[in-house]
């Protein structure tokens, strides 16, 4: 019997707070992540991506489309014009009829939830994994990628899909006793980054989220195994002070003090963990979750939830300590008080957020992180307001030539959360 899970909560409260674009991803979440220098790879503007063939190997069944020919793109569509239009936008449709797509929410574009969806359709449908993007460096599979797609499929309704994603992600990491950052398609991974102990977090809170999409499936037995390896795997990554080791996170970079882009999704995961695993393996997860979260609070907190446990500038992982990722935490007041500190730090003038407060100033706005904001805002009755103003910008932002990867699920659990609440 499986107790109420953190983030497991009413369609009317939960909000996956995203990635990516999350799943945008992605955080990634979801697209979000920059390999060694975050600077080094020039952002791919003006490119989207749309399905061209069902049928033949995998890379040949989409293409990147450049904003010069958006036109071969059938509007309202990732559908390219050609021989097999007809039958892939029946394929289209019919996965998104079969969808429980959130109501429109006053204040943004009637299509933002439709378009996050169809970014959704398009980078997965068909593939092993959800790939973060169609550029080569991109058209991979990241664990908190994955871990976001999952629960935005399970959000809209498709179980399978959602099922489909953690079988997969299970497969890769089998019993590695380190996530890999990036995995590739065709199996192993695509080069020599380290590895990111974020990534079990990602894919406890992913099975917690999505429990009643694969308990009783066929594929039942391979995301338990994985819960317990990542849940086992994740305690022996925690220090004698009771808080993660240092390692890369989202922001892939080599670290050698622990981030909170670190600490927060484990947390978070260790907390799914508690409720998904049993006997002795569960009790170590909750007593592991407690203390962490104290620490979390007497280190980061004490220095104003800085992105490193040392100090300086906070950034989006502040917003992985709140719903949806977990439920009621401890001193939400205060964590909720730096969100808002973090938002300001990370605004740029165009109205959307960077990754972190010391990003360069390039007026360059992210918007993974902008959906993240959106999705923690839309959690709180006083910030949901906000909220609809972030999700309004990026319906604004999220032009047809953008990347679709930056921004894909959260605005689907960003809409379900921001939309008025019934009496009781």
């Amino acid at each position: 019997m499986i107790d109420r899970l953190p983030g497991a909560t009413s369609r009317r409260t939960f909000v996956a707070g995203a990635v990516a674009a999350v799943a945008a991803g992605a955080t990634s979440t979801m697209g979000m992540s920059l390999y060694r220098n975050r600077h080094e790879v020039p952002a791919s503007y003006g490119l989207t991506v749309a399905m061209r063939s069902a049928t033949g190997p995998w890379r040949q069944t989409r293409e990147l489309v450049h904003a010069a020919d958006l036109e071969r793109v059938i509007p309202g569509t990732r559908v390219l014009a050609g021989p097999q239009q007809e039958e892939l936008l029946a394929t289209q449709e019919a996965w998104l009829d079969g969808l429980d797509l959130p109501d429109h929410v006053a204040g943004t574009p009637r299509d933002l939830v439709r378009r996050a969806a169809l970014d959704l359709w398009v980078l997965s449908a068909g593939l092993p994994m959800a790939v973060a993007g169609w550029s080569p460096m991109w058209r991979h599979a990241r664990p908190r990628d994955t871990a976001h797609v999952a629960v935005a499929l399970h959000r809209l309704g498709d179980a399978k899909g959602a099922t489909r994603q953690l079988a997969a992600l299970a497969s890769r990491v089998g019993r590695a006793g380190r996530m890999q950052a990036r995995y590739a398609l065709d199996g192993g991974t695509p080069d020599d980054r380290p590895p990111q102990d974020d990534g079990f977090g990602w894919a406890l809170w992913a099975a917690g989220s999505t429990v009643d999409s694969w308990r009783g499936t066929a594929d039942e037995a391979s995301i338990d195994a994985l819960v317990r390896h990542c849940a086992t795997t994740a305690l022996t990554r925690l220090g004698s002070d009771g808080l993660p080791l240092p390692s890369p996170d989202y922001w892939e970079l080599e670290e050698r003090q622990l981030t909170l882009g670190t600490a927060a999704p484990l947390l978070a995961g260790l907390e799914h963990a508690a409720l998904l695993t049993t006997g002795g393996l569960r009790e170590r997860c909750a007593a592991a979750a407690l203390r962490p979260d104290h620490r979390v609070h007497s280190t980061f907190g004490m220095r104003g939830w800085p992105r490193r446990v040392s100090g300086g500038a906070s950034d989006t992982a502040i917003a992985w300590l709140l719903p949806p990722y977990r439920v009621g935490p401890p001193r939400e007041a205060e964590l909720r008080a730096a969100l808002d500190e973090a938002a300001r730090q990370m605004a740029r003038p165009n109205g959307g957020y960077a990754p972190g407060g010391d990003w360069r100033r390039d007026g360059v706005a992210w918007t993974p992180e902008t959906a993240v904001l959106a999705g923690a805002r839309a959690t709180a009755d006083d910030t949901r307001g906000r909220a609809v103003e972030t999700l309004d910008w990026l319906g604004r932002h999220r032009s047809r030539g953008r990347p679709p990867s930056w921004s894909r699920p959260p605005p689907i659990w960003d809409a379900e959360t921001t939309r008025p609440r019934e009496e009781p």
